[in-house]
């Protein structure tokens, strides 16, 4: 009988629309109840967009009510590294919600760039990230949309011993890494692509702006490459949003 109402149910998510399926996922995430049995690693290739190139998936609360229960290997007494130029590995990646190129709708009002130009409209960018345990097990997201395409989710997993600070920096650096990536991938000169970044973390927003100090080795290192890799477009804002923004988007 329970296979029959797996069954039952899978016909009923076939049913619905794209919109529809993406409504229901953002809400298995927001309420815990899609928890992975098994972490993929880069060695498990998704169909993702090509532009971003990336593979394997990655962990997405930090809500202790809802989180699933990491176990690990590294002992209680383990030292945390303290070098001044590390940065958490990304372990693991998934793209949620990017259609195939030759289903996307394209936005009949955004004429395509140029050669050797960005898109004339900012590339908008949605960030966030935590850790399971103050250091702990880190993670991220970000929603990036092209202009005149579908928003991609990108799903991060970083190493353990990661901050929350550690993993909203973290998650910024690998969106703008991956946003270079494609325009230069594209044969688009970076200096001429505009980006809107928005984001809940205040610390990380006002410390690459330089409103606020930011005294941490391992996040000023963080903070540096933040601002090396943003003068590298030809503009870019950089601001903060509630966090109730960032929860609908990417789901916590």
């Amino acid at each position: 009988m329970a296979s029959a109402a797996i069954l039952d149910l899978i016909e009923e998510i076939e049913a619905l629309t794209p919109d529809q399926r993406r409504q229901l996922q953002r809400r298995l995430y927001a309420s815990g109840l899609f928890v992975p049995d098994i972490l993929f690693s880069d060695q498990n290739r998704l169909a993702v967009a090509p532009a971003l190139g990336v593979k394997g998936p990655a962990n997405r609360r930090k809500h202790p009510n809802t989180a699933p229960t990491i176990t690990t290997s590294v002992p209680t007494t383990a030292p945390k590294p303290d070098k001044s130029d590390y940065r958490s590995p990304v372990s693991g990646k998934i793209v949620v919600g990017a259609p195939p190129t030759e289903k996307r709708e394209a936005d009949p009002q955004i004429m395509s760039p140029l050669p050797g130009q960005a898109p004339e409209r900012p590339i908008s960018v949605i960030f966030d990230g935590g850790s399971r345990g103050n250091p702990g097990q880190g993670y991220g997201s970000y929603a990036l949309r092209w202009p005149g395409e579908q928003q991609q989710l990108v799903r991060l997993r970083f190493g353990d011993r990661v901050t929350n600070n550690e993993a909203e920096y973290d998650t910024l650096l690998t969106a703008l890494e991956a946003i270079l990536k494609r325009l230069r991938d594209s044969g688009a000169d970076p200096s001429t692509a505009r980006l809107d970044i928005r984001g809940d973390s205040l610390l990380v927003i006002n410390q690459v702006q330089g409103i606020w100090q930011c005294k941490e080795a391992r996040l000023q290192t963080r903070c540096q490459q933040a601002r090396t890799l943003l003068q590298q477009f030809g503009e870019w804002r950089l601001q903060h949003h509630d966090r109730a923004k960032s929860v609908d988007v990417l789901g916590h």
